[in-house]
């Protein structure tokens, strides 16, 4: 809560001028609520700030207490954007690497959902990049929503904990 005059924040303990009248630093503090209201100074509750997306925007407070959010270079959010979803796209296709290259190097085939999730992660990192290097404006950048593919490894994990928890239900009944 702060003191406001005509919706405008009031600092306090800070001097101030209200219709030509210069008030001390101390005023705020050491005035009566019917002085404060005379002055048609009101205590009220602070506006809630509502700041945009800090990864779009460059937002503060200004002076007022008012939120001022300034959009940031698109072409650069875009080339950051790309390079997020390129750098995560290497870092899952790393993990399985070392099946591919076993592979190539005349060892066993791998596992097809291997290729399959391989082949998935390359698809969404070309269609977020798509979708980025399409976008005209920051709008349309915050509508790109990674969709990675979850991996053999990752999928078997879950499974598996899904099933121990069916089966502790069912040993609860």
């Amino acid at each position: 809560m702060s003191y406001y005059h005509d919706n405008k924040k009031l600092p306090l303990d800070r001097a101030f001028t209200l219709n030509d009248i210069s008030f001390p630093a101390n005023w705020l503090r050491l005035a009566t609520a019917e002085d404060k209201s005379a002055q048609g100074i009101e205590w009220k509750d602070d506006p809630a700030l509502t700041f945009k997306n800090e990864r779009f925007y460059y937002n503060s407070v200004d002076s007022d207490g008012a939120v001022v959010s300034t959009p940031k270079d698109l072409d650069m959010l875009k080339r950051g954007m790309i390079g997020d979803s390129n750098r995560a796209a290497h870092s899952m296709l790393a993990q399985s690497d070392w099946i591919i290259v076993r592979w190539k190097e005349g060892g066993s085939a791998p596992d097809s959902s291997w290729l399959e999730y391989r082949t998935a992660v390359r698809a969404e990192a070309n269609r977020q990049c798509d979708h980025i290097n399409a976008s005209p404006n920051i709008d349309s950048l915050e509508t790109v929503n990674p969709n990675w593919p979850e991996s053999p490894d990752a999928k078997a994990e879950r499974e598996r904990r899904e099933a121990e928890v069916e089966a502790a239900k069912l040993e609860e009944n």
